[in-house]
């Protein structure tokens, strides 16, 4: 027999700890993931012959699939009542356009172009980057990543600020 108590009010849709995590910071560790995914397997993953450049935009356009048809997608499905997602989103067209894709190609173009200028800056004033301390190599997927969702962060609030601001002049 079972020494399990009977909760008659228990939630049927809480049957794991991860029902606990705050659905932002699901998103946010998401974006992140991917990030450093895309950054570890297309830079580091492809062959030599390939120069930076290259495997920077093989990244750019892996992440933009990713983010694309991966995170706009899990934040769509994580959207209710309780807790709206909809602020995660990077942009709000129809998700079967062609134009959703090319919004969102643009988005990670302008993030990733950004994470390098300030990576780049960052390593020509002699600071240290995640890598220098784990491999002493200055481009490391964890670094890009961080820099990555400090501008996805700013990105939404900013989104969310000038969508107020555009909202209040109306009203005036």
């Amino acid at each position: 027999m079972s020494k399990k108590k009977n909760n008659r009010n228990q939630n049927p849709y809480h049957v794991d700890k991860f029902a606990s995590i705050p659905a932002w910071f699901k998103i946010e560790f998401l974006k992140f993931w991917l990030a450093g995914a895309s950054f570890y397997l297309v830079v580091f993953g492809l062959p030599q012959q390939f120069d930076y450049m290259d495997r920077i935009v093989m990244m750019t356009l892996v992440l933009a699939l990713g983010v694309e048809y991966l995170v706009q997608n899990v934040i769509k499905w994580m959207n209710t009542d309780k807790q709206p997602t909809d602020f995660y989103l990077i942009h709000h067209f129809k998700r079967t356009s062609v134009a959703s894709l090319f919004a969102t190609l643009l988005y990670v173009i302008v993030i990733v172009l950004l994470s390098q200028l300030i990576l780049g800056l960052w390593v020509s004033l002699g600071l240290s980057t995640i890598g220098d301390w784990i491999s002493e190599s200055t481009a490391d997927p964890f670094s890009f990543a961080i820099i990555y969702i400090v501008f996805d962060t700013a990105w939404m609030f900013l989104r969310k600020w000038f969508k107020n601001w555009q909202k209040s002049k109306q009203e005036m």
